[in-house]
């Protein structure tokens, strides 16, 4: 059978694909989405921060007041997505490490193509 009979014939191989390449950068969009969002509470403790230093000494006025409200506001709806974001990542990342073992288990030969090319020089 050759390459492409064998792809026509099992299109489970490009659903692998993704599978693999969705397993290997889980971890890498859980640490995204937790570092995302640490910087943007930092983000907001600077801007509080300032902005309070900068009322006690009589600085800014109603523009800039607008802009630090909306800026915040910003920041904050970002925490909450990025706090989304890494629960929908931890809710789904145990199903998705079943599903690759799963289809590992029904696909042999493609888990050992792959290992072989993962240890290859």
């Amino acid at each position: 059978m050759t390459k492409q009979e064998y792809e026509k014939t099992y299109p489970v191989k490009t659903v692998h694909e993704f599978l693999s390449e969705i397993d290997h950068e889980w971890g890498r969009f859980k640490r995204g989405a937790i570092i995302s969002a640490f910087i943007s509470i930092m983000l907001i403790l600077a801007l509080v921060s300032a902005s309070i230093i900068a009322l006690r000494r009589g600085l800014g006025d109603v523009g800039d007041t607008i802009f630090i409200g909306l800026l915040l506001a910003f920041l904050v709806y970002n925490v909450y997505l990025m706090i989304g974001q890494f629960r929908f990542f931890r809710k789904w990342e145990k199903r998705m490490t079943r599903l690759a073992t799963l289809e590992e288990k029904l696909m042999p030969e493609i888990s050992e193509q792959e290992a072989a090319k993962a240890t290859a020089p």
